[in-house]
């Protein structure tokens, strides 16, 4: 338990140093490259994602698998699960570099009609770069995965913090000296190649993880594909929401449209990470808990605990964005950018119950009942690109942003949440009871803090954005406090405080 509590100070630590990192460089890097170069980084760096997708959902069945197999403790087949993972994505590197290449020697195809000469040049090169990366962040991803299913939370996500604050250093260093997109590219390359080789030496030096390159058990690698399968169509259908709007503004609009777009969804999925750093602590420990008989009950009572945690930090920050985000993106990133704010609030409003609830998607995965949730979203999903062309095409940014709000609502919410409790079992009635109350308190205090804001009209300001949000923050404290706690929670919090302060002010003896 302490690697799960510390590995969650850490992931929100890295959370809030990629968000000052990002509100620090984030305008930088758009003044000195321009908007059409960052859009065309931007872009680049999508298409290269398309092709994580070969990791076939096999990085979370090395997760399950190996901390499902340390619960039955046997170490022969934990080595040969070892050697087969690494052998297998050896060969999925090899096939990410014959598929990229191919793919940048005829980027020119895709995007000769929105792109420049001197950008379809730097694309190619840039693809090419991140394509070798890619390919070696396979079998070293293998290594990664391990420490997770190992519970090693603590490594992991100093690695990571790290690799968050030396990157974007390193980057604006060379940004300064007058270097453009290709540069920044190679850079992200390498420290991604170094960062999981770390990892690989903590996992050979320190846990001492063996591997043998023989496995018999044809059943189990049967079983192992065969779930990986279904995780493998969820990373796409993660890829045609995040990803596919952008690459189908670059072919219908150009990178104008692509570099607002892309700074929306990178705000989008700093919500995200927010919510995710603690649910996805504890898919070792759901593995572990769906092996017992009575593990639906303590596995019911982390849905509702962990949903409130991720709906605190979630709705705080979404009010305030609401509240807020017009004159934060007109100071942070100029009147250029300000679509950007309807954008995420389309996006956010239905996303936001589907990232409370993301703990659910861990016992999918620890039970093994991903196809269903599987078949509903790449339908879900298809038919949001079919339909996000025309929308593009008639209303641009905005259409594709309705397009993709609707879809999550419907398939990540609506239904998901009858599956939950008629399949899974799970304590939606119970879940929501919880968070009903929070949402309740929250709606106040957004309520309250836009009158505030609309009575006395203050200058757009770094300054009186800061003071409004302690404004707001205070008001969320009250709300939460009279409207989510029950009574008898309030007298215990009003006791703990008294006592807390009679401790603080007592005078020594």
């Amino acid at each position: 338990m302490k690697e799960i509590k510390i590995g969650a100070i850490l992931s929100y630590l890295t959370i809030g140093c990629t968000m000052i990192s990002s509100l620090i460089f984030t305008p930088i890097l758009i003044a000195l490259l321009g908007q059409k170069e960052y859009g065309l980084y931007s872009l680049m760096i999508v298409i290269v994602g398309y092709l994580s997708i070969l990791d076939l959902g096999l990085g979370n069945a090395i997760i399950r698998y190996i901390a499902r197999n340390r619960a039955a403790a046997d170490k022969t087949l934990e080595a040969s699960l070892n050697g087969f993972f690494l052998r297998l994505f050896i060969g999925i590197g090899c096939l990410s570099l014959l598929i990229g290449f191919f793919l940048f020697s005829h980027v020119d195809l895709i995007f000769g009609q929105s792109l420049s000469e001197e950008q379809l040049e730097k694309a190619k090169i840039m693809g090419y770069i991140m394509t070798i990366s890619l390919a070696m962040q396979f079998p070293l991803g293998v290594f990664t995965s391990i420490l997770q299913a190992y519970e090693k939370f603590i490594f992991i996500k100093l690695t990571t913090l790290l690799q968050v604050i030396i990157q974007p250093l390193t980057m604006l260093f060379f940004l300064l000296q007058g270097t453009n997109s290709v540069t920044l590219i190679a850079i992200i390359a390498i420290y991604n190649i170094l960062f999981l080789a770390l990892d690989a030496i903590y996992c050979t030096k320190v846990l001492s993880i063996q591997f043998t390159f023989t496995i018999k058990n044809t059943a189990l690698i049967k079983e192992i594909f065969v779930y990986s399968f279904f995780i493998f169509i969820t990373v796409i259908v993660d890829k045609i929401y995040w990803q596919t709007d952008q690459v189908l503004l670059g072919i219908l609009k150009g990178t104008a449209d692509v570099a607002i777009y892309a700074v929306a969804v990178q705000i989008v999925l700093i919500f995200m990470s927010l919510a995710l750093a603690i649910s996805g602590l504890f898919l070792p420990r759901i593995s572990m808990l769906v092996t017992k008989e009575n593990g639906l009950e303590e596995i019911n009572q982390l849905f509702i605990k962990v949903g409130a945690i991720q709906c605190l930090v979630v709705g705080y920050i979404l009010g305030g964005f609401f509240l807020f985000g017009q004159e934060f993106l007109l100071l942070w990133l100029g009147k250029d950018f300000i679509d950007i704010y309807a954008i995420v609030l389309i996006i956010m409003v239905p996303f936001s119950i589907d990232l409370i609830q993301n703990l659910g998607l861990n016992v999918l995965k620890a039970k093994n009942l991903f196809k269903f949730r599987t078949v509903l979203l790449i339908s879900v999903a298809v038919a949001n690109v079919v339909i996000s062309i025309p929308a593009i095409y008639f209303y641009g940014k905005i259409g594709t942003a309705m397009i993709t709000a609707c879809s999550l609502f419907i398939g990540n919410v609506v239904i998901m949440n009858i599956y939950y409790h008629k399949k899974i079992g799970l304590d939606i009635f119970g879940f929501w009871r919880k968070v009903g109350r929070l949402v309740i308190a929250f709606s106040l205090a957004i309520c309250i803090g836009k009158l505030l804001w609309e009575l006395t009209k203050p200058p757009i300001s770094w300054l009186s954005i800061l003071l409004y949000i302690f404004y707001y923050t205070v008001l969320v404290a009250g709300s939460l406090f009279w409207v989510a706690l029950k009574k008898e929670q309030r007298k215990e919090w009003i006791e703990f405080f008294r006592k807390g302060g009679a401790k603080l002010w007592r005078p020594k003896s």
